[in-house]
């Protein structure tokens, strides 16, 4: 765990700070991300996101009409807090073949998506060539779809099993078509957290390495970070400062960087068949006020990143809209088959239409405009 500690005197010093130095465009420190945790004024701490957000990208709320296609939920990494994985052999794990990845890619373009979002499990069998053809088959069937695949994990695991750099696989998948990569994996940035939370999984260094390499190669990214499972709101910032970071040496190579921050929230996994249930915090999610205070201190802290996404599968569709007045600027997409997590208790739905998102955005006040996958409108 983080052994930073600030004094409750320090402590009082930042909150007093914090909103000031974020109105100058002064750059927050730990201290001063902590204090914002601990600071009682929701209202206060979302105008101050909100009034951020504004001034960096106006009124402007993105949207995307986009597909997520998991195309395998078999994996050997026993992620503790993750619902989604199975063993191999278990009943109802799954493996489409690169036809059926490429079938719904073709499907969701014919339907007007612009972008899909393709992850899934570290699965211990399928090779690099696997990966490859699934984007040499979606470029060939669509030839201007936006592919957005292949977490770092997943990276990581490729190159092991091909025997080659995260440099050399980065560069096969871009020659195949690949257009940039998801953010996920991170999940808190810190050696212990993974220890404890995901012992199996390549470690935070690792993840920064495979971003680091992919902004080299000028690929766009994002950036996500899991909070409300077994962290402190102190490895949170942290989390964010190590993603700062590396956005600084990005834009300072001028080429690739971090589009875009997504903070997805714990959700308490049902019981996998024949498995224990997951060592979890006892409440199945975390509460309101620490979603739109992470959206809000995320806007922040991160002030060389462009965009903050209401991820609304995980928010829930009412909360995503809330959280557009806390800082966020991005209402992610249509999304459709979302499967990485049980949906979240307050949405009935797993996909929502262009009108529908345009109506939650225009409902706050915002302009929505769809975007393709560099956010430039459509």
């Amino acid at each position: 765990m983080n052994g930073r500690k600030i004094t409750s005197e320090e402590a009082e010093k930042s909150l007093l700070k914090a909103p000031e130095k974020a109105q100058r465009g002064d750059r927050l420190n730990f201290e001063d991300g902590l204090a914002l945790y601990n600071c009682r004024d929701i209202w206060r701490l979302g105008r101050l996101a909100e009034q951020i957000t504004f001034d960096r990208v106006g009124r402007n709320v993105y949207y995307s009409i986009n597909r997520h296609i998991n195309y395998t939920n078999i994996c050997r990494i026993n992620c503790r807090f993750c619902g989604f994985s199975r063993r191999p052999g278990q009943a109802d794990g799954y493996v489409l073949s690169v036809e059926e990845v490429a079938e719904q890619a073709r499907q969701a373009h014919q339907q007007g998506a612009t972008e899909v979002h393709i992850v899934g499990g570290v699965h211990p069998e399928l090779p690099f060539n696997y990966y490859r053809l699934i984007v040499e088959e979606i470029r060939r069937a669509c030839p201007k779809l936006h592919i957005k695949a292949f977490t770092a994990v997943e990276i990581i695991d490729m190159a092991q099993k091909a025997d080659l750099s995260m440099d050399e696989i980065l560069m096969q998948l871009q020659e195949a078509g690949l257009g940039s990569l998801p953010g996920g994996g991170a999940e808190i940035l810190s050696e212990e957290y993974f220890r404890r939370a995901c012992p199996d999984k390549p470690g935070p260094e690792k993840w920064l390495a495979v971003h680091a390499a992919a902004h080299r190669r000028g690929l766009m990214t994002n950036a996500t970070m899991l909070y409300g499972y077994i962290e402190s709101p102190a490895e949170r910032i942290e989390h964010l400062i190590k993603l700062r970071k590396l956005q600084d040496e990005s834009l300072r190579n001028g080429k690739g960087r971090f589009q875009c921050f997504v903070p997805l929230p714990f959700i308490r996994p049902h019981e996998k068949p024949g498995e224990p249930s997951p060592a979890t915090p006892d409440d199945d999610s975390t509460d309101v006020l620490t979603d739109l205070k992470t959206i809000a201190i995320s806007r922040l802290m991160l002030d060389n990143i462009d965009h903050v996404k209401a991820f609304w599968p995980m928010l829930g569709v009412k909360l995503a809209q809330i959280a557009l007045c806390f800082g966020a600027n991005d209402l992610d997409g249509t999304v459709q088959q979302y499967r990485i997590v049980e949906k979240n208790r307050d949405n009935t739905t797993n996909s929502l239409s262009a009108e529908q998102i345009r109506a939650l955005i225009s409902e706050t006040g915002r302009t929505p405009v769809r975007r393709d996958a560099f956010y430039r409108p459509i």
